[in-house]
């Protein structure tokens, strides 16, 4: 049984798998590392930290060196997950992308996208986590995020509190969306078994997961019910179970 290399979304960490992992065979093995700015390297400020080859090497590192693994991302670690695996297809048991995108198509996008990018970083180093996290955790596929047991969303708040403003920061303008190039011209490389899975509630990414599926021969697409963007969050057994 390959292991499984969880990589969490922006704002997140490797605890982020915590609830996920218990709905696992005791016999499978989970990896789950963190990404600069986040969990055990939310200390990080060294801009080169934050490169887009050092985020790849983490995944590397959590890889190990022998035989094939499960590559799963959510969101920001979807698309990491994606340049990981186009680059180590023989690695690539089954990639699973939750919530996910290749990029932006265009360089306009892109440019477009840095600005707002730009923008948000700035609004997180000067008006503080307290008013990012009212404006990030607004957006209506995290609405359903907020409708979990307090037990279990009370958790997941306070790890998110531990996040430092300048490390979101450099993450945001060093790996985000608008910064990565785009992977849109690639996808027909992606030969290995491919999961797109997203939420009900997330109408964006379902639809950006049926067009890539259209690109990949080995690609299904799984909407997962009751769940928005984070469906590792809000529906640990369903994903296990997609994974069974």
């Amino acid at each position: 049984m390959p292991p499984i290399v969880a990589l969490h979304g922006f704002t997140g960490s490797g605890w982020d798998f915590s609830a996920f992992r218990t709905h696992l065979s005791p016999k499978q093995t989970l990896i789950a590392p963190d990404f600069p700015g986040h969990g055990s390297l939310r200390d990080l400020t060294a801009t080169t930290a934050y490169s887009l080859v050092n985020h790849l090497s983490i995944i590397d590192q959590a890889a190990g060196t022998s035989g094939p693994i499960t590559l799963l991302g959510y969101s920001m670690g979807g698309r990491l997950a994606l340049h990981w695996a186009i680059a180590h297809p023989e690695r690539i048991a089954r990639l699973i992308l939750i919530g996910a995108s290749p990029g932006l198509k265009t360089v306009e996008e892109r440019q477009e996208r840095q600005l707002a990018d730009a923008a948000l970083a700035t609004f997180i180093r000067t008006q503080g986590l307290d008013a990012f996290y009212k404006y990030w955790h607004h957006q209506p596929f995290f609405h359903s995020l907020f409708k979990l047991p307090t037990e279990r969303l009370k958790p997941l708040l306070a790890q998110r509190a531990l996040n430092h403003p300048e490390a979101l920061a450099l993450s945001l303008e060093n790996v985000g969306t608008g910064t990565l190039p785009s992977l849109w011209h690639r996808l027909k490389e992606v030969r290995f078994p491919v999961d797109l899975i997203t939420g009900e509630f997330d109408p964006k990414f379902t639809e950006l997961s049926l067009q890539m599926g259209a690109h990949m021969p080995r690609a299904r697409l799984s909407v997962v019910e009751q769940a928005g963007h984070a469906v590792h969050l809000e529906q640990p057994g369903d994903l296990a179970a997609l994974l069974s």
